[in-house]
């Protein structure tokens, strides 16, 4: 999720499902916390956006390889951004044919 005020965010999905919240040690300049299941297992997370007009999820698909995903989304009539790496792996940002966006992410190899 992407918000102008993470903390009532936070607040909100520890309240209703009970989460646990870790921040993000990869990235502390960031305002980024994840969230988790009561068993640990990472469901999501929420970024602190002061200059979200707007909340909103997104949704990240994990592929073996972001670059191949693209192309095939590309080649199914969709389009993509030209995918970029990050400390979690490569991303691409891809919109279908019917305008929804989502993102692909294939974790980075030693």
């Amino acid at each position: 999720m992407v918000t102008a005020e993470s903390g009532p965010a936070r607040d909100f999905y520890v309240a209703v499902f009970g989460y646990t919240l870790d921040a993000n040690p990869d990235m502390p300049e960031l305002d980024f916390t994840f969230l988790r299941r009561p068993d640990g297992h990472e469901i999501g997370g929420i970024a602190g956006d002061p200059k979200a007009t707007k909340s909103r999820w997104g949704t990240l698909f994990q592929v073996d390889d972001a670059d191949a995903a693209a192309r095939r989304a590309v080649d199914a009539g969709g389009a993509s951004a030209e995918p970029y790496d990050t400390v979690y792996g490569r991303v691409a940002n891809i919109t279908d044919p019917f305008g929804t966006e989502f993102d692909v992410c294939a974790a980075m190899t030693s």
